[in-house]
């Protein structure tokens, strides 16, 4: 019985983990389209670090392949569950050759 509430805590956790990584995408995404609205949309003319519109838009693209990277990695399953399977494999080799 202790040994069913364990794993169940334990998956309790997992998923409490796994809806804060989606929450923190969410904001992630989020923030990005507030910055690039505010980049775009102002006027560089007085900007004290003389950035010009090609920079900015460069920025706003590497920033979004990072932001898409990271959404692949948690919403495609295979991806994300890969440090799981890996731990597993190294428990497995380590307790083989333990005996």
């Amino acid at each position: 019985m202790e040994n069913k509430q364990k794993h169940e805590e334990m998956l309790y956790k997992k998923a409490q983990k796994r809806v804060k990584e989606i929450s923190n995408f969410y904001w992630f995404v989020a923030g990005y389209i507030i910055v690039a609205i505010v980049l775009l949309f102002r006027d560089y003319s007085k900007n004290i670090f003389n950035f010009n519109t090609e920079y900015i838009v460069y920025m706003l693209i590497l920033q979004g392949i990072f932001l898409l990277g990271y959404g692949i990695y948690l919403f495609v399953p295979r991806l994300h569950n890969w440090e799981e399977r890996k731990t597993r494999q190294l428990m497995e080799k380590y307790k083989n050759n333990g005996k």
